[in-house]
């Protein structure tokens, strides 16, 4: 009876604070619309600063929101506009509220920790945002394509033509020698970006010579798996002041990606769908007009022997497939105020220019989020992803393999198209036949994918003062690639080796494991001018990458299992790294103009020598806002961070890699690697590369809030570089990697953007970019030496580590003034600089949409000229004669590289063009009346590109995604441009 007595005790208690807390508030109602359509702008939240009192906007736009009694102050903010901070009186019970749409992004919240964030208008770094409008407009198989010209200080370059992308990131310059690509996050745990070799050196033979890394394969990064249309928004943290937070594995930058939510309302069902087909961008060897001019060239009775017809192109008929390209798009989302939901699929198919070439992807992506109390959220991110690239063979080779490298040395005349009875012409120029290389044989890369991740928010404390919120995240990424490739015994040059067919198997599987806790503790004293956001956690991730290689040669004609061969190897490789994270980072915001941040992350790995031992990297950041008020000058910002980032070592540089291939009366021993590896011994002790960056910078509001400006400049050096060390023979091993050296980068970001008109009926958004890097080694404890893995001999350019020097300069032969020619600087092959133009033109009902990307400068190796020079094929080839310009290349191969084979990269490059239509509400409601809204649309990416450079693209990368070693060309995939149409509806 007691406890019964002190329960009902203690109800009536409750029931009377409830009671007494409703009669000190109100219910204030209103609307919130956007302020040049007058549309309503339901999913905008509105909220009572530093409280927990908010509620979101109804699809018709109304809102209702219990306040406290007296004067108070409305927050209403909406992803896409500026915010509205409104006085409510004590009496009043209406708002109507009118949003103007944020098109230079002051009030868009950035991360600046691992689970906390703030309004740009009082960011302290160079972080770049870019919103899922922008990633919209015309379709791309990689996210990295789609982000190309719309980062300050980015070089984002595609490595080839090739179907399913294979783009390298690089921001802020060069870092390291061997480094990774940036760190991907994607709803909070980190993503696998690993760039897996197929195996088709093994047919190739392209690293048989002075590259023996598996590194010409023309791989696929896997960030290709995502679907662009589930991305809300991209983070790009630049400078290691921002990335600081993610440690030893960010200093090549972060990029954070967060995907759509569903909304409190009906459900909303947005389709897309969009047809389109691939084109072949350029041709690069010359033609013949007459049979006369042929066999002036070639010899006598060459025409006649070909069959010469002027009007074939084999270059053309090699890559001139149009096939129909699609992508179809379904979204459902909503929910109610505790509830919503983000369904998501994707079935897109682009079908490549050359035969059995192209790239699928499917994807299905659930997100749910679950209001389990006022104070309890859970989040679940699940995405199953399925693709299948179809990869062609292109890039350097050594057996005659290559379709392009073939065409180096065989005339577009040749006659080598497939005959009545199936079978092809061997090519009497060249060890193979390309049409009947493309016809015969397959590359086929196929990855199954999952991603998962869970977010948990208790709202542990809050008050008028306080709020205390743990976050507990988890996640995985697991993904299976099988790369199946099959050259057939019949192939021309399969018989070089007297091992005809060849059948290539490789199984990977991949791992990443994700557990974060957070703590964010927000404190507000009384005075309402500070506030405090201290947050602290730990982070630990393990990643498990398996590989196994299977190769048979010698096939049975007519079979392709691995098993049907005569000769058999099989390789496999293992690789596990665990990591643990500390952080604590502490944000006071002072009169909301002054931001001071200060914080530090600690981390530890298996791939350091001493796995126990803490790294530590501090960050700092201040940052001030002074409100102008002019009409040419609304405010200012002044800014500057330092921040401190690492780059992990791969691994296995910490072991001695040994094989097991020696059988000594059955007893199994091991050896140095043989048949071209390097072998390499563990050094005593190997840590993290160690980045330190200051940036300073401001940021303008111009013109009456019609005009942005931000600029940054910014300092690196990176010590600690791993190095390779250079053995004795007698130790049996061939280098040694360690810690040594350094490195610095000086450069500089710029960007615009300017909204000449906005009215109801007319809008213009323009944007620009700059950036602008120099890379210079300060320190090399051991002599010069060619950068792993990043070019060929002197004849032929290579990429050359010393001292005082460019990281990315290109040495090769040059003429010396007493005769003769000695090895010497011929060219840079990072860009002077790098710049984007965007306009964004709305008219009524119609929308037009350009991208226009500028590189200035850098230097490339253009080794598909050298050998179709050597095949009389390149375009400006005549008559051979001694002026003849391909002869005149020729003669000087081997001791003037500069002047015969540098080219300059610059180029002009129409990324996106699109056009829509915003079809009119009585048109869609009369064909099709359950649609809400239709847009139609034709676009395009790639369709102008303005070069000098005579190879098939400018943007070319032979050995991959290096952080050194880029811009040599060997007979790439051919560059395309592509064109769509398509049409969105809205339900």
């Amino acid at each position: 009876m007691k406890f019964r007595s002190s329960l009902f005790a203690v109800l009536f208690m409750l029931a009377a604070w409830a009671s007494a807390a409703s009669a000190q508030t109100r219910v204030v109602t209103g609307t919130v619309k956007d302020q040049l359509t007058g549309q309503p702008l339901g999913g905008a939240e509105v909220l009572i600063p530093n409280t927990t009192i908010r509620t979101t906007v109804r699809e018709d736009g109304t809102f209702s929101l219990g306040v406290p009694i007296g004067q108070v102050s409305v927050l209403v903010r909406m992803i896409g506009y500026q915010r509205a901070l409104i006085s409510v009186s004590g009496t009043q019970r209406s708002l109507d509220v009118s949003l103007t749409e944020d098109v230079l992004r002051l009030d868009e919240v950035v991360v600046t920790g691992q689970a906390t964030g703030v309004e740009r208008r009082n960011l302290a770094n160079g972080i770049t945002t870019v919103s899922a409008d922008e990633l919209d407009n015309v379709p791309a198989a990689s996210i990295e394509q789609l982000l190309q010209g719309k980062i300050p200080g980015a070089n984002i370059q595609g490595n080839s033509g090739a179907p399913g992308g294979g783009v390298q990131v690089e921001l802020r310059g060069v870092t390291s020698f061997v480094g990774r690509s940036p760190l991907y996050v994607i709803d909070g745990i980190i993503l696998s970006d690993v760039a897996i070799p197929s195996n088709i050196n093994e047919v190739t033979n392209a690293s048989g010579g002075s590259n023996p890394a598996l590194t010409q394969d023309n791989q696929v990064n896997r960030i290709t798996d995502l679907n662009p249309r589930d991305i809300e928004t991209i983070e790009v943290l630049k400078g290691a002041s921002a990335s600081a937070i993610y440690g030893s594995k960010a200093s090549n930058g972060v990029i954070i990606i967060t995907t759509k939510r569903g909304r409190e309302g009906r459900p909303q069902i947005n389709v897309s769908q969009r047809f389109g087909f691939f084109d072949l961008a350029n041709t690069i060897f010359r033609t013949f007009d007459t049979a006369a001019d042929v066999d002036a060239v070639f010899g006598a009775g060459t025409a006649a022997a070909n069959n010469f017809d002027p009007d074939r192109n084999v270059e053309e008929i090699l890559s001139g497939r149009n096939h129909l390209s699609y992508e179809s798009n379904i979204s459902v989302s909503g929910g109610d105020a505790n509830t919503r939901y983000f369904v998501s699929g994707l079935w897109k198919d682009d079908e490549g220019v050359m035969q059995n070439t192209g790239f699928e992807k499917q994807g299905l992506r659930v997100n749910l989020d679950q209001d389990i109390s006022d104070r309890v959220r859970l989040s679940v991110q699940t995405n199953l992803m399925h693709t299948n690239a179809q990869r062609g063979i292109s890039n350097n080779d050594n057996t005659g393999s290559s379709p392009i490298f073939a065409l180096a040395f065989t005339p577009v005349f040749a006659d080598l198209e497939r005959r009545a009875d199936g079978t092809f012409p061997d090519n009497a120029f060249e060890r193979s036949n390309p049409l009947q290389t493309t016809a015969l044989m397959s590359n086929d890369e196929d990855v199954w994918r999952l991603i998962g991740s869970g977010r948990l928010e208790i709202d542990a404390i809050q008050s008028d003062r306080h709020n205390v919120q743990l976050i507990g995240i988890a996640g995985f990424d697991r993904f299976s690639q099988k790369n199946a490739l099959l050259f057939p015994p019949e192939l021309q040059f399969e018989d070089d080796d007297g091992l005809p067919g060849t059948s290539l198997l490789s199984n990977s599987d991949n791992e990443n494991i994700n557990l974060s806790g957070n703590v964010v503790w927000g404190f507000t004293p009384a005075s309402g001018n500070l506030t405090f956001t201290t947050s602290g956690g730990i982070q630990f991730e393990t990643t498990d990458l398996n590989t196994s290689r299977i190769t048979t040669r010698n096939l049975i004609p007519g079979q392709t299992n691995i098993n049907q061969g005569s000769n058999v190897q099989v390789v496999e490789g293992r690789a596990r790294v665990e990591s643990l994270g500390l952080y604590l980072q502490e944000e006071v915001l002072i009169k909301d103009r002054l931001l001071l941040t200060a914080g530090f992350r600690a981390d530890q790995s298996s791939v350091n020598t001493k796995t126990e031992h803490l790294f530590v990297y501090p960050k700092g950041s201040a940052s001030y806002r002074f409100d102008v008020g002019s009409s040419l000058v609304q405010s200012i910002k002044f800014r500057t961070a330092y921040g401190e980032s690492g780059n992990q070592p791969f691994f296995g540089q910490k072991f001695s890699a040994l094989e097991g291939r020696v059988n000594i009366e059955s007893i199994l021993g091991f050896q140095i690697p043989v048949g071209g590896t390097i072998a390499t011994i563990a050094t005593t002790e190997i840590k993290p590369e160690r980045q330190k960056e200051i940036e300073a910078g401001f940021d303008a509001t111009l013109f009456n809030g019609r005009a942005s400006l931000e600029f940054t400049g910014y300092h690196r050096s990176v010590s600690d570089l791993l190095l390779p060390r250079q053995l004795a023979p007698s130790s049996g091993f061939t280098q040694e990697v360690f810690n040594g050296g350094a490195m610095r980068v000086n450069g500089a970001e710029f960007g615009i953007a300017i909204v000449p008109f906005q009215t109801p009926e007319f809008s213009w958004v323009f944007r620009s970019t700059f950036g602008m890097n120099r890379s210079k080694i300060t320190e090399l404890p051991v002599p010069d030496f060619l950068a792993p893995n990043s070019g060929f001999g002197a004849d032929l350019g290579q990429f050359f580590i010393e001292a005082g020097a460019s990281a990315t300069q290109i040495v090769g032969n040059v003429p010396q003034a007493g005769g003769g020619s000695a090895i010497g600087k011929v060219g840079d092959s990072n860009p002077d600089f790098k710049m984007g133009f965007t306009n964004d033109i709305r008219f009524h009902a119609f929308n037009l949409f350009s991208l226009w990307d500028y590189q200035q400068g850098g230097d490339i190796v253009n080794l598909t000229r050298l050998l179709s020079d050597f095949g009389a094929n390149s375009k400006d080839c005549t008559d051979g004669s001694a002026t003849d310009p391909c002869i005149v290349r020729t003669s000087n191969f081997g001791t003037d590289l500069g002047s015969t084979y540098i080219e300059s990269a610059t180029f002009i490059k129409l990324r996106e063009l699109t056009l829509s239509w915003d079809v009119p509400q009585n048109i869609v409601g009369g064909i099709w009346g359950a649609a809400q809204s239709a847009r139609l649309t034709i676009s395009g990416r790639n369709l102008i590109t303005i070069t000098d450079y005579s190879g098939l693209d400018p943007e070319v990368s032979n050995f991959g995604n290096q952080a050194i070693g880029r811009n040599i060309d060997v007979a790439p995939f051919p560059r395309t441009r592509s064109f769509w149409f398509g049409i969105d509806l809205g339900f």
